[in-house]
Protein backbone atom coordinates (compact mmCIF):
# COMPACT_ATOMS: atom_id res chain seq x y z
CA UNK A 1 0.00 0.00 0.00
CA UNK A 2 1.39 3.41 -0.94
CA UNK A 3 2.17 5.86 1.80
CA UNK A 4 -0.15 8.89 1.98
CA UNK A 5 2.58 11.32 0.99
CA UNK A 6 3.37 9.21 -2.08
CA UNK A 7 -0.24 9.43 -3.19
CA UNK A 8 -0.29 13.13 -2.50
CA UNK A 9 2.74 13.65 -4.74
CA UNK A 10 1.14 11.59 -7.49
CA UNK A 11 -2.09 13.55 -7.36
CA UNK A 12 -0.18 16.71 -8.22
CA UNK A 13 0.42 15.30 -11.71
CA UNK A 14 -2.69 13.14 -11.88
CA UNK A 15 -0.56 10.07 -12.60
CA UNK A 16 -1.13 6.59 -11.28
CA UNK A 17 1.69 5.32 -9.10
CA UNK A 18 2.61 1.89 -10.42
CA UNK A 19 4.43 -0.83 -8.52
CA UNK A 20 7.75 -2.12 -9.84
CA UNK A 21 8.19 -5.84 -10.33
CA UNK A 22 11.19 -7.09 -8.35
CA UNK A 23 13.20 -9.73 -10.23
CA UNK A 24 15.78 -10.24 -7.52
CA UNK A 25 17.31 -8.43 -4.56
CA UNK A 26 20.80 -8.49 -3.08
CA UNK A 27 22.07 -7.13 0.25
CA UNK A 28 22.84 -3.44 0.36
CA UNK A 29 26.38 -2.39 1.29
CA UNK A 30 25.47 0.84 3.06
CA UNK A 31 24.49 4.45 2.47
CA UNK A 32 24.03 5.17 -1.24
CA UNK A 33 25.06 8.11 -3.38
CA UNK A 34 24.88 6.48 -6.79
CA UNK A 35 24.95 3.26 -8.79
CA UNK A 36 26.23 2.10 -12.18
CA UNK A 37 26.47 -1.13 -14.20
CA UNK A 38 29.76 -1.93 -15.92
CA UNK A 39 30.99 -5.14 -17.54
CA UNK A 40 28.65 -7.37 -15.58
CA UNK A 41 29.11 -5.75 -12.18
CA UNK A 42 27.47 -3.07 -10.07
CA UNK A 43 29.57 -0.09 -9.04
CA UNK A 44 28.31 1.72 -5.98
CA UNK A 45 29.28 5.22 -4.83
CA UNK A 46 29.25 5.96 -1.12
CA UNK A 47 30.61 9.03 0.68
CA UNK A 48 34.02 7.55 1.55
CA UNK A 49 34.47 4.72 -0.91
CA UNK A 50 33.54 3.20 -4.24
CA UNK A 51 32.79 -0.52 -4.32
CA UNK A 52 32.41 -3.13 -7.05
CA UNK A 53 29.60 -5.58 -6.31
CA UNK A 54 28.77 -9.05 -7.57
CA UNK A 55 25.13 -8.77 -8.77
CA UNK A 56 24.50 -12.46 -8.06
CA UNK A 57 24.81 -12.23 -4.27
CA UNK A 58 25.79 -8.67 -3.32
CA UNK A 59 29.35 -9.60 -2.36
CA UNK A 60 31.75 -6.66 -2.35
CA UNK A 61 34.60 -7.65 -4.66
CA UNK A 62 36.72 -4.49 -4.50
CA UNK A 63 36.89 -1.27 -2.52
CA UNK A 64 38.43 1.92 -3.90
CA UNK A 65 39.18 5.39 -2.60
CA UNK A 66 36.93 7.96 -4.33
CA UNK A 67 38.07 11.07 -6.16
CA UNK A 68 37.25 13.52 -3.36
CA UNK A 69 36.51 13.87 0.33
CA UNK A 70 32.81 13.09 -0.18
CA UNK A 71 31.93 10.93 -3.16
CA UNK A 72 28.64 11.37 -4.97
CA UNK A 73 27.48 9.49 -8.07
CA UNK A 74 29.61 7.69 -10.66
CA UNK A 75 29.41 6.36 -14.22
CA UNK A 76 31.66 4.34 -16.52
CA UNK A 77 32.02 5.74 -20.04
CA UNK A 78 34.43 4.39 -22.66
CA UNK A 79 36.81 2.88 -20.14
CA UNK A 80 36.81 5.85 -17.77
CA UNK A 81 35.07 6.05 -14.40
CA UNK A 82 33.64 9.53 -13.81
CA UNK A 83 32.97 10.53 -10.21
CA UNK A 84 31.35 13.72 -8.90
CA UNK A 85 31.61 15.15 -5.42
CA UNK A 86 29.51 16.62 -2.64
CA UNK A 87 32.56 18.32 -1.14
CA UNK A 88 33.38 20.37 -4.25
CA UNK A 89 32.19 20.99 -7.81
CA UNK A 90 34.79 18.77 -9.44
CA UNK A 91 34.29 16.42 -12.35
CA UNK A 92 36.80 13.61 -11.93
CA UNK A 93 37.94 10.95 -14.41
CA UNK A 94 39.47 7.74 -13.13
CA UNK A 95 41.35 4.81 -14.60
CA UNK A 96 41.57 1.44 -12.88
CA UNK A 97 45.12 0.29 -12.30
CA UNK A 98 45.05 -3.10 -10.64
CA UNK A 99 43.30 -2.70 -7.30
CA UNK A 100 43.35 1.11 -7.35
CA UNK A 101 41.55 3.92 -9.14
CA UNK A 102 43.68 6.86 -10.25
CA UNK A 103 41.58 10.02 -10.59
CA UNK A 104 42.29 13.42 -12.06
CA UNK A 105 40.07 16.47 -12.18
CA UNK A 106 38.99 17.14 -15.76
CA UNK A 107 36.52 19.94 -15.22
CA UNK A 108 33.78 21.37 -13.05
CA UNK A 109 30.06 20.67 -12.82
CA UNK A 110 27.75 23.68 -13.34
CA UNK A 111 26.41 23.85 -9.79
CA UNK A 112 28.11 23.70 -6.40
CA UNK A 113 28.12 19.93 -6.77
CA UNK A 114 26.28 17.20 -8.68
CA UNK A 115 23.94 14.67 -7.13
CA UNK A 116 23.88 12.31 -10.11
CA UNK A 117 25.87 11.51 -13.22
CA UNK A 118 25.18 9.32 -16.27
CA UNK A 119 26.39 8.86 -19.85
CA UNK A 120 23.90 8.85 -22.73
CA UNK A 121 26.33 7.57 -25.35
CA UNK A 122 27.59 11.04 -26.25
CA UNK A 123 27.37 13.28 -23.19
CA UNK A 124 27.87 13.11 -19.48
CA UNK A 125 24.57 14.11 -17.89
CA UNK A 126 24.62 15.54 -14.38
CA UNK A 127 22.05 16.81 -11.93
CA UNK A 128 22.66 19.71 -9.53
CA UNK A 129 22.14 20.75 -5.94
CA UNK A 130 18.39 20.70 -5.13
CA UNK A 131 18.03 21.40 -8.84
CA UNK A 132 15.40 20.62 -11.51
CA UNK A 133 18.00 20.82 -14.28
CA UNK A 134 19.85 18.26 -16.35
CA UNK A 135 23.22 19.40 -17.66
CA UNK A 136 24.71 17.69 -20.73
CA UNK A 137 28.50 17.95 -20.60
CA UNK A 138 31.45 17.30 -22.87
CA UNK A 139 33.18 14.29 -21.23
CA UNK A 140 36.62 15.62 -22.11
CA UNK A 141 36.31 19.11 -20.63
CA UNK A 142 33.12 19.30 -18.59
CA UNK A 143 31.88 22.13 -20.83
CA UNK A 144 28.08 22.45 -20.86
CA UNK A 145 26.67 21.51 -24.25
CA UNK A 146 23.03 22.07 -23.33
CA UNK A 147 20.68 22.30 -20.36
CA UNK A 148 17.21 20.80 -19.94
CA UNK A 149 14.87 21.89 -17.17
CA UNK A 150 12.32 19.54 -15.63
CA UNK A 151 9.42 20.17 -13.26
CA UNK A 152 11.06 18.10 -10.51
CA UNK A 153 12.60 20.25 -7.80
CA UNK A 154 15.55 18.04 -6.84
CA UNK A 155 16.74 15.29 -9.16
CA UNK A 156 18.95 12.57 -7.70
CA UNK A 157 20.91 9.80 -9.43
CA UNK A 158 20.44 8.97 -13.13
CA UNK A 159 20.27 5.89 -15.37
CA UNK A 160 20.07 5.94 -19.18
CA UNK A 161 18.00 3.14 -20.78
CA UNK A 162 18.71 4.07 -24.39
CA UNK A 163 15.55 6.18 -24.72
CA UNK A 164 15.40 8.34 -21.62
CA UNK A 165 16.89 9.08 -18.24
CA UNK A 166 15.56 7.43 -15.10
CA UNK A 167 15.82 9.45 -11.91
CA UNK A 168 14.33 9.99 -8.47
CA UNK A 169 13.68 13.00 -6.28
CA UNK A 170 14.86 13.80 -2.77
CA UNK A 171 11.57 15.50 -1.84
CA UNK A 172 9.05 16.04 -4.67
CA UNK A 173 8.45 12.38 -5.59
CA UNK A 174 10.10 10.77 -2.62
CA UNK A 175 10.39 7.00 -2.81
CA UNK A 176 9.54 6.91 -6.52
CA UNK A 177 11.42 6.65 -9.79
CA UNK A 178 10.40 8.11 -13.14
CA UNK A 179 11.75 8.55 -16.65
CA UNK A 180 12.70 11.93 -18.12
CA UNK A 181 12.64 12.85 -21.79
CA UNK A 182 16.21 13.99 -22.46
CA UNK A 183 15.05 16.52 -25.06
CA UNK A 184 12.08 18.17 -23.33
CA UNK A 185 12.49 17.35 -19.64
CA UNK A 186 8.99 15.86 -19.49
CA UNK A 187 8.46 13.21 -16.81
CA UNK A 188 6.71 9.96 -17.76
CA UNK A 189 5.33 7.52 -15.21
CA UNK A 190 5.73 7.23 -11.46
CA UNK A 191 6.90 3.91 -10.06
CA UNK A 192 7.60 2.64 -6.55
CA UNK A 193 8.87 -0.55 -4.95
CA UNK A 194 6.29 -2.98 -3.53
CA UNK A 195 7.22 -1.80 0.00
CA UNK A 196 8.13 1.88 -0.59
CA UNK A 197 8.59 2.62 3.11
CA UNK A 198 11.44 0.09 3.07
CA UNK A 199 13.45 2.36 0.76
CA UNK A 200 11.98 5.87 1.21
CA UNK A 201 14.87 7.80 -0.39
CA UNK A 202 15.90 6.34 -3.74
CA UNK A 203 19.43 7.44 -4.61
CA UNK A 204 20.99 4.80 -6.81
CA UNK A 205 19.85 3.75 -10.29
CA UNK A 206 21.56 1.63 -12.92
CA UNK A 207 20.49 -0.02 -16.19
CA UNK A 208 22.12 -3.32 -17.15
CA UNK A 209 20.77 -3.46 -20.71
CA UNK A 210 17.51 -5.18 -19.82
CA UNK A 211 16.55 -4.30 -16.24
CA UNK A 212 16.90 -1.49 -13.73
CA UNK A 213 18.75 -1.74 -10.42
CA UNK A 214 17.39 0.47 -7.64
CA UNK A 215 18.63 1.32 -4.16
CA UNK A 216 18.82 4.29 -1.81
CA UNK A 217 19.86 5.74 1.49
CA UNK A 218 19.80 3.07 4.21
CA UNK A 219 17.78 0.65 2.08
CA UNK A 220 18.20 -3.01 3.08
CA UNK A 221 18.76 -4.17 -0.50
CA UNK A 222 19.66 -3.34 -4.06
CA UNK A 223 16.64 -4.34 -6.13
CA UNK A 224 16.71 -5.60 -9.71
CA UNK A 225 13.38 -4.59 -11.22
CA UNK A 226 11.72 -5.16 -14.56
CA UNK A 227 12.02 -2.17 -16.88
CA UNK A 228 8.55 -0.61 -17.30
CA UNK A 229 7.13 -0.88 -20.81
CA UNK A 230 6.63 2.11 -23.07
CA UNK A 231 2.89 1.61 -22.68
CA UNK A 232 3.16 1.85 -18.88
CA UNK A 233 5.23 5.00 -19.22
CA UNK A 234 2.73 6.73 -21.46
CA UNK A 235 -0.48 5.74 -19.67
CA UNK A 236 -2.06 7.72 -16.84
Amino acid sequence: MALPWLLACASVRGDQVRTLEILTRIPHTGYSEGLDWHEGYLWHAMPKEIVRIDPKDGAVLDRFAPASEYSESLVWAKGTLFNVSYSDNGLYAGKQVGKTLAFQRVGSVPEVHAWGIEHDGKNLVVTGNYSPKLYFLDPATGAVRRTVETKVADLEDLAWDGRGLWSSSFTAYRGMIFRIDAQTGAVSGLFQLPAPDECPIVDGLAFDGTALWVTGKNCPAIYKVRLPTERMLSSK
